[in-house]
């Protein structure tokens, strides 16, 4: 015969107790939830989001997020990444219009508040774009252009290597430029000795004009170029980046073959570490200035 439940009244003073113990162990859990961003590391997730970008940067609590890939499994990768309270992200960069760059993004701007908004202004005439601009009307939004730079704080900065020229009349893209991949915003992360180059969907002719710029591309590490395309990460440009390890964001059995032989040949012949977001899930870069972990999550 199961036992029988037995009900008793608490007193004043135990629902006193009650309570100053269940909120102590909801501020110990919210503490511990924060203190795994504030660590003193730089994490960069190489987030699943499927074909597309999607890349999210912490450090000490300020975050960066670069492009948020082609539907709604951004917010579920943020989700595993951000602390379960925050809603709000310091900033949003777009490297272009592509909706496997900007679809995810818009979700984002529906659930989080986000401070600031950096991307070219390269007017692009699809549903998802004209959607974008009336998401993010709340937030304060900022022409990229080479030489800006972001302060993440504690020697942590990020800066804007491409592209040159300002489009702040925003002219259409068929009379500046052959595609909006011409207009690619590309970025630089400098932690101590450490620097991370996120170059977006950028193709040879970009990679060409940063080499011939005299910018400084060394970066032990490096986010590979167009989900792997054969159109970027020419040996040239790898050569000048020389990096330790490359991430590449791609979905599994795509329809264009990404990442390409010929891409994989090329960071293979040089020793160069890659990793898959279709073979490794959400990737993590840690850094701490000088030293480095790589952590995977495999689903």
């Amino acid at each position: 015969m199961p036992s029988k439940l037995i009900y008793k009244k608490l007193s004043r003073s135990e629902w006193f107790i009650f309570i100053i113990i269940a909120c102590a162990a909801i501020i110990s859990f919210v503490a511990l939830d924060t203190s795994a961003q504030s660590d003193g590391l730089l994490h960069v997730y190489f987030l699943d989001v499927g074909q597309g970008d999607g890349i999210f940067i912490d450090f000490n609590g300020n975050q960066v997020l670069i492009d948020g890939g082609p539907g709604n499994k951004i917010i579920q990768e943020l989700g595993r990444v951000m602390p379960f309270h925050d809603r709000s992200i310091d900033l949003i960069i777009l490297t272009h219009p592509h909706a496997d760059h900007v679809t995810g993004l818009i979700e984002v701007l529906k659930r989080y508040k986000v401070d600031k908004i950096i991307e070219n202004y390269v007017p692009y005439s699809t549903a998802e774009y004209a959607e974008w601009n009336k998401a993010k009307s709340g937030s304060e939004v900022m022409e990229a252009r080479a030489g800006q730079i972001v302060d993440l704080g504690g020697g942590a900065k990020l800066t804007i290597l491409y592209p040159y020229q300002s489009n702040a009349e925003g002219v259409p893209i068929s009379v500046i430029a052959k595609t909006v991949h011409d207009f690619m915003v590309i970025a630089r992360l400098d932690y101590g000795n450490e620097g991370v180059l996120f170059t977006g969907d950028a193709e040879a002719k970009i990679e060409y004009k940063l080499l011939s710029s005299g910018a400084s591309l060394s970066a032990q590490f490096l986010k590979v170029g167009h989900h792997g395309s054969k159109t970027s990460t020419t040996e040239k440009f790898l050569d000048a980046v020389n990096p330790e390890a490359a991430f590449i964001e791609v979905s599994a059995k795509n329809r264009y073959g990404h990442p390409h032989p010929t891409v994989l040949e090329r960071l293979q012949s040089r020793g160069i570490k890659y990793y898959r977001t279709d073979i490794s899930g959400t990737i993590e870069l840690l850094l701490d200035g000088n030293n480095y972990n790589i952590n995977e999550f495999k689903q």
